[in-house]
């Protein structure tokens, strides 16, 4: 869980498929991550796979941009590329992503059922569920809205604009009692 799937262009409508695909991960811990060496791998089909070949630094609670081509989508540059090793399944499919054959993350959509499945925008997950737990459940992903490059939808390389509700809720006033308390039950009001 210290790198993070957050963010899937899988069906990208300006420069289309597979061109126009990425992947987004985060950092979650307090230092730097260096990906180099470390696999890409698709959930089933063994034939896409891909090692990270050169440098991929990840700073301490910040974001890196994984791609199909250098520049897709109006010049929005991808931090890494791995060409047409991979190819992200606009239904059900999924990324692995694994370091000394240990699996760091793993991120399985489906066709809309329980995950977005939008078309031209990617599928972000809350930035108020930034953990390995919370990025399995379809429920924490949303649709983006805002627009980059030459028209698509997300925000490759920031936080992402899906949000879980995060309401707080203010109380002027309340009653405890009994009031002091030795019996084990308090009621508040």
């Amino acid at each position: 869980g210290d790198i993070i799937i957050t963010e899937v262009m899988q069906n990208p409508s300006v420069n289309g498929d597979p061109a126009g695909e990425y992947f987004e991960v985060y950092n979650t811990t307090g230092s730097a991550i260096d990906m180099i060496g470390w696999v890409i791998k698709d959930d089933l089909s063994t034939s896409e796979t891909h090692t990270i070949s050169s440098t991929l630094i990840v700073a301490a609670g910040d974001y890196v941009v994984i791609g199909n081509e250098a520049v897709p989508n109006g010049n929005t540059p991808m931090d890494y590329t791995y060409g047409n090793d991979i190819s992200l399944g606009n239904g059900t499919d999924g990324i692995i992503i694994e370091c000394s054959s240990t699996t760091i993350d793993v991120l399985i959509w489906d066709n809309g059922a329980t995950f977005p499945d939008p078309s031209g925008a990617s599928m972000e997950l809350s930035t108020t569920a930034l953990d390995a737990v919370s990025n399995d459940n379809g429920a924490n992903w949303g649709e983006a809205t805002t627009a980059f490059g030459d028209g698509d939808l997300g925000t490759p390389g920031a936080a992402n604009d899906f949000t879980l509700s995060n309401n707080q809720f203010d109380v002027n006033t309340f009653k405890i009692y009994p009031n002091p308390n030795n019996t084990g039950v308090l009621t508040i009001l």
